[in-house]
């Protein structure tokens, strides 16, 4: 999986290509352990062209949650394609995340201007 990192004001958007899988999890978990350290809050996973995810994959973004958690931040999906989004709600992760059709709505959710 390739992941690129910008920033639109206080938001972190992390655009993920490929598969979200056990190799993958990994190299995202040391990504956003430096991010944080950096003082990332809000989060949005451009994931429109992630085609597929792991249990790992779920883990690795349930472990992101619980450290943002006692920070007051956030997580938000956008463009979860059909085969992800089926896994997500399955799994109970849409509950937990909320899922925005594309970035800039994402960026409205969370205060920040697109």
């Amino acid at each position: 999986m390739d992941m690129q990192v910008s920033r639109k004001h206080e938001a972190y958007i992390i655009t993920m290509t490929g598969r979200w899988d056990t190799f993958s999890s990994a190299a995202f978990e040391r990504q956003c352990t430096t991010l944080l350290q950096e003082g990332m809050r809000l989060v949005i996973l451009d994931v429109a062209a992630v085609d597929y995810v792991s249990s790992f994959g779920l883990r690795s973004l349930l472990n992101l949650g619980k450290l943002l958690e006692p920070l007051q931040g956030r997580v938000h999906m956008s463009s979860l394609q059909p085969q992800v989004r089926k896994v997500f709600v399955g799994s109970g992760f849409s509950s937990l995340f909320p899922e925005f059709p594309d970035v800039n709505a994402a960026l409205r959710a969370f205060k920040v201007q697109a």
